[in-house]
């Protein structure tokens, strides 16, 4: 598929996904886009000199990431949903956070901390995090959590929480912090920037965070804050890039954001401003590194990991496991991928394999087929490297996208 049909089958699907919702989006005109792909380039040339760029140019700066940053990077992080349900109501957010419910990651529910602290052992993660939600609302349920964990895996396991700190007080943190916890991540904007509450975790809990979306119209206070943040004690700072999802569309589609097509739809501006805020730092010698973690990023370098996860269990001699995280198998002349799939329950497909945790409850890991058999010549899978140029149906199964997304 080319890059013209690549982009309409993008276009129809993002019409699909909001319906009739969809013309009210103010989409990217090609002369915005042209001054905006303008802009960014000017952006990246100055921080590929100054800053580094990783994860196939997807996310920067690199240079000083937070110890969770480094995990979820390299393809071991597990992040819990402790619960779905939120006390404050940021226009931002992608979730509907209207629900208590029950402990999960990847669709999996863990109805107990120990079955939870079992299944990161038995899959080798080396980071997990408590996300939501809003963890403190459930701070019992948290507690247990990360003490099983803990006490489960030791200091093998990086442990982090997302919060968007209203609830926290320093007894909190002290509490957080002797059940094992060694990050803390603040969404300030739930407090309108305010530090004060996030102020109570520095000196307790190891690392502190402050992840939030690039919400372009704050990029001249977060600018002021920067300062702040690193005199009291901000380790680090994440921007992530503003995406629209069917419960935040009324909220950012009255904000006049320009929206770009995609995988998913999101805000141009937002890009462009976290860019700015990374660049600003480092011009202005702030001791707070800034990390852009961009949509691209997340989807191609977060879902990969999820399928490598469950390949130790069903990977055969003769296959090999690719860049973007599946199973090629070579045989006479002919390739075809696989991926496993991890699920709370054994389903109704074969291969599978059930992996027993030690309360009994079972964990099953799927293999299924992604693509056809096709006709190869095996020598092409001898020398791969990123600048190589493999056939389309290949390379999706192979290679993860290099780049930022276009802007169309």
């Amino acid at each position: 598929m080319n890059t013209d049909d690549q982009q309409k089958a993008m276009i129809a699907a993002n019409r699909q996904e909001y319906g009739r919702h969809y013309d009210f989006l103010d989409f990217a005109t090609p002369g915005q886009a042209t001054l905006a792909h303008a802009e960014r380039e000017q952006l990246l040339a100055w921080l590929r000199e100054h800053a580094q760029v990783g994860c196939s140019d997807t996310k920067l700066d690199c240079r000083r990431l937070s110890p969770g940053c480094q995990i979820c990077a390299s393809g071991g992080w597990s992040c819990l949903f402790i619960n779905g349900r939120c006390n404050a109501s940021c226009f931002y957010c992608p979730a509907s956070q209207d629900e208590t419910g029950e402990p999960q990651t990847n669709g999996i529910p863990f109805a107990t901390p120990d079955d939870y602290a079992e299944y990161v052992a038995a899959f080798g993660f080396s980071g997990a995090s408590i996300s939501g939600g809003e963890p403190l609302l459930t701070l019992d349920r948290t507690l247990a959590y990360i003490d099983a964990v803990r006490r489960r895996c030791g200091a093998a396991v990086h442990l982090w929480m997302y919060t968007n700190g209203t609830l926290l007080t320093r007894e909190i943190a002290a509490e957080l912090r002797a059940a094992g916890l060694g990050e803390i991540r603040f969404d300030i904007g739930a407090s309108k920037y305010d530090l004060g509450r996030l102020q109570l975790a520095v000196g307790v809990i190891p690392t502190v965070t402050v992840e939030i979306p690039a919400v372009p119209e704050e990029e001249e206070l977060l600018r002021s804050k920067l300062v702040e943040m690193a005199a009291i004690g901000v380790q680090h700072l994440n921007l992530h890039q503003m995406r629209l999802t069917p419960h935040n569309f009324r909220h950012l589609a009255g904000r006049g954001y320009t929206f770009v097509h995609g995988e998913k739809v999101t805000v141009l501006e937002s890009e462009l401003s976290a860019l700015r805020l990374v660049r600003y730092a480092i011009e202005q010698g702030i001791d707070l590194p800034v990390n852009y973690c961009s949509f691209p990023y997340k989807r191609r370098f977060q879902h990969a990991a999820a399928r490598r996860r469950g390949i130790p269990f069903v990977q055969a001699v003769h296959e090999t496991v690719t860049e973007a995280g599946y199973l090629r198998a070579l045989a006479a002349g002919n390739v075809q991928y696989f991926e496993a799939v991890t699920l709370s329950s054994a389903g109704c497909h074969q291969p599978l394999v059930e992996i027993s945790l030690p309360s009994g409850r079972r964990i099953a890991v799927e293999k299924r087929p992604v693509s056809a058999l096709m006709s190869v010549i095996p020598s092409l899978f001898s020398d791969l490297s990123p600048q190589m140029s493999l056939p389309g149906e290949l390379r999706r199964f192979e290679q993860i996208s290099a780049g930022l997304a276009e802007y169309f």
